[in-house]
């Protein structure tokens, strides 16, 4: 049944993209991300950035100037000490069927998450966008004060993930079919290069 929901939302075309809107400590986010062009935007608040992930480049929007900031995404944090165990069914999250996980260091319970595993390949190039900005702070020493955005997503897609009650990350709406508008994964034109320091930023207007 549930392969037979996925036929009905996944992308019909090459030109479609993945539409995110979720919170993310509380932070409103809208993603698009374009798994052809390997590219993401980004808008929190005021904040705009357009991720060219293959070329290793964030381009920052302020007002009408564009700052050019490389950077690239490199996995891995060394040896993490989380471990995710499947707990069963979960519930229907913003119209997808998603499965209970609860996450763990040693016994202790961290996080629990509910994901959507078969989206992974369609929104992996916004997992990887998350966690270049997530890499840009120290991890802190308990590894349950702040768990990577990419352990939450190691299942699939978390529609919610932290703590039922307070979570850190809710998934609003998601879609697979979404037509990119305009020039909104358009690369600019024209830009001045920026630093890591305007980065931070973008991390710190998304929640992360």
């Amino acid at each position: 049944m549930l392969s037979m929901l996925a036929a009905f939302v996944l992308p019909t075309s090459a030109q479609a993209a993945a539409l995110i809107e979720a919170r993310i400590n509380g932070a409103p986010v809208r993603l698009i991300a374009d798994r052809a062009t390997n590219r993401v935007l980004l808008e929190a608040g005021k904040t705009r950035a357009l991720f060219d992930l293959a070329g290793g480049s964030v381009y920052l929007g302020e007002g009408d100037a564009v700052r050019r900031i490389h950077a690239r995404y490199r996995p891995g944090y060394g040896e993490l000490p989380y471990r995710i165990e499947r707990f069963g069914p979960g519930p229907v999250i913003a119209g997808y069927v998603t499965t209970y996980h609860v996450l763990f260091v040693g016994e202790q319970v961290c996080a629990e998450l509910m994901t959507v595993g078969w989206a992974t390949p369609f929104v992996d190039p916004a997992i990887r966008a998350l966690a270049m900005l997530e890499a840009l702070e120290r991890a802190p020493d308990d590894p349950c004060q702040k768990i990577p955005f990419t352990t939450y997503a190691a299942t699939g897609w978390p529609l919610i993930a932290g703590k039922i009650d307070h979570p850190t990350i809710e998934t609003l709406k998601i879609a697979f079919d979404y037509r990119p508008q305009g020039d909104e994964l358009a690369m600019p034109a024209s830009f001045a290069e920026g630093d890591l320091g305007q980065l931070r930023e973008v991390a710190k207007a998304a929640g992360l």
